[in-house]
Formats: C-alpha cells, structure tokens, sequence
C-alpha cells in the first residue's frame, strides 16, 4: 500500500468520524499555492480545518507530533485562503489533527 493510498483510507475514516459527530464536510483536500488542508467541516457556527495523520506503526511517531509550526503555518495560510475565497459565515475557527492509527500486535501472546 503506498503512503498516499493510507492517506486516503486515513482520510475517508476521519471525515466518517467526523460526520457521526455531526460535521457537514464541506471540502477534502483543499488545495493552494500555501498547501493543502485535508478536510474542512462545518458543525453549528463553528468551521474547522483538520489535518489527518495516519500510521502503521509509531516508527515515525505519533500524528500530532507531524503537525510541526511550519506545517501549522501552511495550514493557516490555506485557511485564510479558503475563507476569503468562499466567504462561507462561522462564528467560530478551530484547527484540528485526527490520528488515524491501526495496531498489529504479532505473536503477542
């Protein structure tokens, strides 16, 4: 499975979640000259931009720890691109990161 095919499946399981939460999504990879945001949702007031890291294994460590400040900063410049390009009413942003990680214990007992 290549990173980009985790990626998805990563993606279309968080945007699920998302959605039994009560989230309208309202884009997938959201693309500009800043970056890419992975899902854009919408809940009551509040619209949120979440990045999505999915894992293996902890090798490379955990999800959040990916989000690094020079990630956050693509992710807000596409944010405020998103916002001035759809001018679509919140009364309230958030960033969020799902962790999407899938556990295969062998002959662990």
């Amino acid at each position: 499975m290549t990173n980009r095919t985790l990626g998805d499946k990563g993606e279309d399981l968080a945007a699920s979640v998302l959605e039994e939460k009560g989230y309208s999504i309202l884009a997938r990879n959201y693309t500009t000259q800043a970056g890419e945001i992975d899902i854009i949702a919408k809940k009551d007031g509040t619209l949120i931009f979440c990045e999505v890291k999915t894992r293996l294994s902890d090798r490379l460590g955990n999800g959040r720890d990916a989000v690094d400040e020079r990630k956050q900063q693509k992710i807000k410049r596409s944010a405020q691109i998103y916002l001035m390009n759809t001018g679509i009413p919140f009364e309230y942003c958030e960033f969020h990161v799902m962790e999407i990680s899938v556990g295969h214990l062998e002959a662990c007992f």
